[in-house]
């Protein structure tokens, strides 16, 4: 059956214009549209004709590979959603709200929006725009992106791996049974949370990302200072790294309980995304061929990743945390540190629960409004 699928835009990650392609190859009726700042995409898409995914055919979710062509290649978002079943947003976590701004306008309700993030909120940080321009009956999905960073020369992409049993929730998540038949379109497999809370709580980057930073700044300033690149998730994935992981990992149990939502383990993840095993989070990250082909990565390259986890999740887990009477000490003390680090203040500029549209609820009134999409209750 042929489906109607708008793609909006390829961030850095290159997940957009992959999907894209794999979705024509598919036999979907797929458009994709760049934003005016991803002008040199569009000059190679239109100079070759498609876009080209060179992976092994079994590594895609169409079954091909090749040379997808795309039924429109705009730079207007109005033209690519009209009339679309499925809109899939490819945005870097901090550039969420100003690129969503200019999409909204035009979607349609009744539309189901997949947000490919790894869980930055973005359903509760849609929710007021879209109420604004009446278009709550947008129906948002979002979950851990279903594709490692891909790498991009001219408009032939270079997919790493397909992650599997990607956890996916909708916003408001009584609608999830209307969104659920697009999973198989944009994931290998999929799993349905019970809300968008579930999702977020498992972030796999504020999961990964934190212990390896913290522990191996002084190893990034030398390669910085030297020039050269960093293994991230190699040299940077020492034994301590991996139990300062499940420390922080420790402190989400309860965090979740209180929110009714599942707790699934850091080491559990990566086992189900990447198919790796290990008995430590250390030997998983270790043995996980999804980690093992990321290769090096500029020295400086945490603290990007540092510019959006922080603000952007361990904000808000810590947050929710507090409003449950919890405390979560490594995770208030790895921002605090982070920020004195780099300089920022994440706990003024970050995504707060009054950002989320949070502010003052209890634990109930935010389970309610996760559930209908109504904040009143």
């Amino acid at each position: 059956m042929t489906t109607r699928i708008a793609v909006i835009g390829n961030s850095m990650r290159n997940a957009g214009a992959p999907m894209a392609d794999d979705l024509a190859l598919g036999g979907h009726d797929v458009r994709l549209a760049l934003w005016p700042d991803q002008g040199d995409l569009m000059a190679d898409i239109r100079s070759t004709g498609g876009i080209s995914v060179t992976v092994p055919a079994e590594r895609t979710l169409s079954g091909r590979n090749g040379l997808g062509v795309l039924r429109i290649l705009t730079s207007d978002p109005a033209e690519a959603v009209a009339g679309a079943d499925l809109v899939v947003l490819d945005v870097e976590p901090l550039e969420l709200e100003e690129r969503a701004s200019t999409l909204i306008p035009h979607l349609e309700n009744g539309q189901v929006l997949y947000v490919a993030s790894h869980g930055y909120w973005a359903g509760l940080r849609l929710a007021s725009p879209l109420r604004a321009a009446d278009k709550a009956g947008v129906t948002v999905i979002e979950g851990t992106v279903p594709s490692m960073t891909s790498k991009r020369t001219g408009a032939e992409i270079t997919s790493y791996l397909l992650r599997h049993h990607v956890p996916i929730a909708a916003f408001p998540a009584n609608r999830m049974a209307e969104a659920e038949r697009f999973l198989p379109l944009i994931t290998a497999s999929a799993e349905c949370r019970r809300n968008v809370i579930e999702t977020n709580f498992e972030n796999m980057n504020m999961l990964v990302h934190p212990a390896m930073t913290l522990l191996n700044v002084g190893y990034f300033d030398r390669a910085a200072a030297a020039g050269e690149p960093i293994s991230f998730y190699g040299t940077g994935n020492t034994i301590h790294a991996g139990k300062l992981a499940e420390a922080l990992d420790a402190e989400r149990p309860a965090v979740c309980d209180a929110f009714g939502v599942r707790f699934r383990s850091l080491l559990d993840h990566i086992h189900r995304l990447y198919g790796a095993g290990g008995d430590t989070v250390h030997d998983a990250v270790q043995e996980s061929p999804g980690y093992g082909k990321t290769g090096a990565t500029r020295a400086d390259i945490w603290q990007t990743w540092m510019e959006g986890d922080l603000p952007l999740a361990h904000v808000p887990f810590v947050q929710l945390a507090e409003t449950a009477g919890l405390t979560v000490p490594l995770h208030r003390g790895f921002v605090d540190i982070i920020d004195a680090l780099l300089g920022g203040n994440s706990w003024q500029d970050g995504l707060t629960l009054d950002r989320l549209g949070l502010a003052g609820m209890s634990i109930d009134q935010i389970r309610a409004y996760v559930e209908t999409g109504n904040p009143g209750g």
